[in-house]
């Protein structure tokens, strides 16, 4: 099950465009309003990814795990939104981005499951999801920003790695 999961992740990260929009250009992300647009993209569709378990999963501890990852990631929009009002800088998310491909990818491969297999494959998915966000954060987010900003990218990725955890310990029961 290993296995196919990491092939799964290194097909969708192989078949993502070429720059995406974290890569678009040098500049792109060095501002503290681009660094955030960009995550508010980002917890945006990781909530709605979780809410498509929250609607469909037939068990309790995957509802529960996706009811949790919707909720902290809403509340981060909502942290998100209130720093750049008092900052006074606008959330202008890009255009595209690798959450965007992975949430098609997840609304596609979840479209006709049901019941356990739904469940199975959100958490599966859900692994994938949280390790694909931490991965570009560190490769293509990260060495793009300005050194007071580090620290935020290092925190985001810790937070990302400890749903990871909440999601691996359910993963257990699918495998």
């Amino acid at each position: 099950m290993k296995i196919a999961a990491v092939c799964w992740l290194l097909v969708g990260l192989l078949s993502l465009p070429r720059q995406s929009a974290t890569q678009a250009s040098a500049d792109s992300i060095r501002t503290e309003a681009a660094l955030y647009s960009l995550y508010t993209k980002r917890v945006v569709n990781t909530a709605a990814f979780a809410d498509l378990a929250v609607t469909g999963a037939a068990d309790a501890n995957v509802r529960k795990a996706a009811q949790n990852l919707a909720r902290d990631h809403r509340e981060a929009q909502e942290k998100t939104e209130r720093l750049a009002h008092d900052r006074k800088f606008t959330i202008v998310p890009p255009e595209h981005d690798t959450s965007d491909v992975l949430l098609a990818q997840a609304r596609s491969a979840l479209k006709e499951k049901t019941g356990r297999a739904l469940d199975s494959a959100w958490v599966n998915l859900a692994h994938q999801w949280l390790l694909t966000l931490m991965l570009d954060n560190n490769r293509n987010v990260k060495p793009r920003l300005a050194g007071q900003l580090q620290p935020v990218a290092v925190d985001h990725t810790t937070w990302l790695f400890h749903q990871l955890a909440d999601i691996d310990k359910l993963a257990k029961k699918f495998k």
